[in-house]
């Protein structure tokens, strides 16, 4: 038996209502889906700028940091907090970009640390002023230490040559000098004679002398050196008969005769006689008179 009319036009109405009310929810969570990605899009998009942001900040601070640093340490001041600080930021951009998910705790945290780094750069501009102000005055401070220095020690210098000059002039005046120079021939009988040598009469020679009085020259002992040289320039020099050699300059120079004395001041005569065993050459010869290592007179004689 079919049903009423009545009866089937309600079930279709039911029907219907049924699909639409579906259809409604369907389309409810279809939107709210949808809506629900564009804004965790939105989200995304938002963060990703706001992380670029940052790590372009935290580049910019970091490099910006490593010119104070370098400059504060130019200026001799304490650097360690600041390079702990720089490498915190090294790693706190690291994590940033390490960090690709949204994260509100992150950027939030890390944007106070950026406020509180550009504050530290602006403290840190007036630090490198306050130091470039004490270099300044260090430098001013030093050169005039400096030319204080350099007067000090030009004034020394000139004391130190003054006292060399007065040394070298005391050494000078101190030195002994021979005066009254006088050169004998001795013959065979002891008999001298002052003046040219005949050659056959010239085997032996005297040479007598004073030394200069003299305030400065201090009392003590000296070694007292002749040098007879003959016409052709060489020392007279024998071994056995008491020559020998001695040192001036670095030059070793032969000696004629010597003997040891103690000066006295007092004008004390000296006499040498050399007994050459043979006869002298014919000629000019010359005696030099040494004490220790300086000349201290000299004369000629002549032998024909």
């Amino acid at each position: 038996m079919s049903e009423a009319p009545s009866e089937k036009g309600k079930k279709d109405k039911i029907r219907i209502i049924l699909i639409v009310a579906i259809a409604v929810v369907v389309l409810g969570s279809g939107y709210k889906i949808y809506t629900d990605q564009q804004a965790k899009k939105a989200l995304q998009a938002e963060y990703d700028a706001t992380r670029t942001l940052l790590t372009s900040k935290l580049d910019s601070i970091s490099t910006e940091l490593s010119d104070k640093i370098s400059e504060i340490a130019k200026l001799g001041g304490d650097i360690d907090s600041l390079v702990a600080v720089k490498d915190s930021i090294t790693a706190e951009r690291d994590q940033l970009q390490r960090t690709r998910v949204a994260n509100k705790a992150l950027i939030q945290r890390l944007d106070r640390k950026v406020t509180g780094y550009e504050e530290l750069l602006l403290a840190k501009d007036e630090e490198i002023a306050h130091l470039q102000a004490i270099n300044s005055q260090l430098l001013v401070e030093n050169n005039e230490l400096k030319e204080e220095q350099n007067e000090l020690t030009k004034t020394i210098n000139e004391a130190q040559q003054k006292q060399q000059q007065l040394q070298q002039r005391i050494g000078l005046a101190a030195k002994l000098k021979a005066e009254n120079i006088q050169v004998y021939n001795v013959n065979d009988r002891g008999r001298e004679r002052e003046g040219d040598f005949r050659q056959r009469q010239a085997q032996k020679v005297k040479v007598t002398f004073n030394l200069a009085e003299n305030e400065v020259a201090p009392a003590g002992a000296h070694r007292i050196l002749i040098q007879v040289i003959d016409p052709a320039g060489n020392v007279i020099f024998d071994v056995a008969r008491g020559s020998g050699s001695f040192t001036v300059d670095g030059r070793e120079i032969y000696f004629t005769a010597a003997q040891e004395i103690i000066f006295d001041n007092s004008q004390q005569a000296l006499s040498f006689v050399y007994d050459k065993g043979t006869d002298f050459e014919k000629g000019d010869h010359k005696v030099v008179i040494w004490a220790d290592n300086y000349e201290i007179g000299r004369t000629t004689f002549n032998v024909r």
